[in-house]
C-alpha cells in the first residue's frame, strides 16, 4: 500500500490523470496527510534546524508548536486551510451549481477530494521544498517560486475535481480557483484569529469534542465522511477481482463506466470492448463506446456502435440511444438519417432539451428554419420547467438553443 501511494505521488508529475485515478482507487488519507506534512516541514527546515542543533527541549518544543500553529510565519496554515476551507468550498460551489446538496456531497466526496488535494499539494511544493532543504538561501523564498508552485497546485486541483466529480477541465479549474481563493482568505483569517484558535486545543474543548463527535450524534455524521472513499475503493477492488472470471463481461462494463466518468477514455474503451468480446449482445457497452466516439468526433465509429446498440435494445437508456445516434449522424453530415433518428427520439421523449436541440440543429441544416425555431423554443422551455435537481445537468442545452435562436433572427 505504501509503495502504491508513493508511486501515485510521483506519477502526478508525468501522468496526473492516471495518478489521480490511482489515488482514488488505492489512496490513503494517512499517507496524503503525512506527505503534505513532510513537504511542509522541508519547506521550513532551516527555520527548525537551529532549535534542533541547540538540542534544548524548550526550543524544540517551540519549533514544533510553531509548525502546527495558526500564526503568521508558521508552517501549517496552508494545510489547515486546504482541509477546512478549500475542499468544502469546492464542494459548496459544486452544490451551488445544482449538482446535489452540500451535505450529501460532503459525505460522499469530501475525503476523496481531500486525499487528492493533499497529494497534489505535496507534489506541487516538493521540488521547492527539496531545493530549500538542500540550499539555505533567501532567494528560494522569493514570491515567484511560491506563485509557480501555487499555479501548479491549482492546475492539479482542477484535475482532481475533474476526476472526482467527472466534470470538464474548465469547470474543474473554476471550482479549484474558487477553492484556492477561499483558502487564501482562510489563511488570512487564521493569521488574524490565531491566538483565539488555540482554544480549540484546550483540554476542556477536546474533552467536549470527544463526547460530541465520537459518542454518537454528530459522530456518525463525521465518521460517514470517509464512507464515500472506502465504498468507492471497495467497489473498485471487487470489480477487478470479478474480471478474473473470463465470462464476466459486466465487471468490465462497470469498470469502464468508472473510467469514463473520470474521462480516462483509453481505459474505458478497453473495458467496454472487452465486455463486447465476452458478450457481443451487451447493448450497454456498445452504447458507451458510441458515446465516447461521438464525444471524440469519431462519428462513423459512433454510428456503428450506436446502431448495434439500438438493434439490440430499441429503448436502451430510455431511448437515449436514438438521440446519440442522431447527433452522430448530424456530425457525419448524414442529415436524413439524423432527422429520422431524432424525430423518433422526440416522439418518445418530447421534453428532453438535448434531443430537441439536436433535432433543431438538424432541421437548420435541412433549411427548415421555422420548424427548427419551434424546437429551440421548446428546448428552452423544457430547461426552464425542469425540476431543480435536474436543471444543472441540462441548462447547457437551453443556452445553446438561445444562441441558435439568435442566429436564426
Amino acid at each position: 500500500m505504501l509503495r502504491e501511494n508513493l508511486t501515485a505521488l510521483f506519477q502526478l508529475y508525468a501522468r496526473p490523470v492516471v495518478a489521480l485515478s490511482r489515488i482514488l482507487d488505492r489512496g490513503r488519507l494517512w499517507f496524503a496527510v503525512l506527505a503534505a506534512l513532510g513537504v511542509a516541514f522541508l519547506l521550513h527546515i532551516h527555520d527548525v534546524a537551529p532549535q534542533v542543533a541547540d538540542s534544548k527541549p524548550a526550543l524544540l518544543v517551540t519549533a514544533l508548536l510553531r509548525f502546527i500553529s495558526y500564526e503568521p510565519g508558521s508552517y501549517f496554515p496552508s494545510l489547515w486551510a486546504l482541509a477546512i476551507v478549500m475542499a468544502p468550498a469546492i464542494i459548496l460551489s459544486r452544490a451551488g451549481s445544482g449538482f446535489g446538496s452540500f451535505g450529501v456531497l460532503m459525505r460522499s466526496d469530501y475525503v476523496s477530494l481531500l486525499v487528492c488535494l493533499f497529494m497534489c499539494w505535496a507534489c506541487a511544493y516538493l521540488p521547492l521544498a527539496l531545493a530549500r532543504a538542500a540550499i539555505d538561501s533567501d532567494w528560494l523564498s522569493a514570491p515567484l517560486f511560491n506563485a509557480a508552485c501555487s499555479l501548479y497546485f491549482v492546475t492539479l486541483a482542477a484535475l482532481s475535481v475533474r476526476t472526482v466529480f467527472g466534470t470538464g477541465f474548465g469547470s474543474g479549474l473554476w471550482m479549484a480557483a474558487v477553492g484556492w481563493g477561499a483558502s487564501v482568505l482562510g489563511v488570512g483569517l487564521f493569521a488574524i484569529m490565531g491566538p483565539a484558535l488555540y482554544y480549540l486545543m484546550s483540554p476542556v474543548f477536546l474533552f467536549y469534542a470527544y463526547f460530541l463527535f465520537a459518542s454518537g450524534g454528530l459522530g456518525s455524521d463525521v465518521r460517514s465522511f470517509g464512507e464515500g472513499l472506502r465504498s468507492r475503493q471497495h467497489f473498485q477492488r471487487q470489480l477487478e477481482i470479478a474480471t478474473i472470471n473470463p465470462q464476466d463481461g459486466d465487471a468490465h462494463y462497470q469498470l469502464g463506466l468508472i473510467y469514463q466518468k473520470r474521462r480516462q477514455y483509453t481505459e474505458a474503451v478497453a473495458r467496454f470492448k472487452r465486455a463486447v468480446e465476452i458478450d457481443p449482445e451487451e447493448a450497454d457497452a456498445h452504447y458507451q463506446l458510441g458515446n465516447i466516439a461521438l464525444e471524440q468526433g469519431r462519428f462513423e465509429e459512433a454510428i456503428r456502435h450506436l446502431k448495434d446498440a439500438a438493434a439490440l435494445d430499441d429503448k436502451l437508456a430510455l431511448s437515449d440511444v436514438w438521440r446519440e445516434l442522431g447527433a452522430a449522424c448530424l456530425g457525419a453530415s448524414r442529415l436524413d438519417d439524423a432527422q429520422a433518428a431524432l424525430a423518433k427520439y422526440a416522439d418518445r421523449r418530447p421534453y428532453d432539451p438535448e434531443g430537441l436541440y439536436w433535432y433543431g440543429k438538424t432541421l437548420v441544416r435541412l433549411e427548415r428554419s421555422a420548424e427548427a425555431r419551434a424546437l429551440f423554443e421548446r428546448s428552452i422551455e423544457a430547461v426552464r420547467t425542469m425540476p431543480s435537481n435536474r436543471r444543472a445537468y441540462v441548462r447547457k442545452w437551453g443556452s445553446l438553443s438561445r444562441t441558435e435562436l439568435r442566429a436564426l433572427r
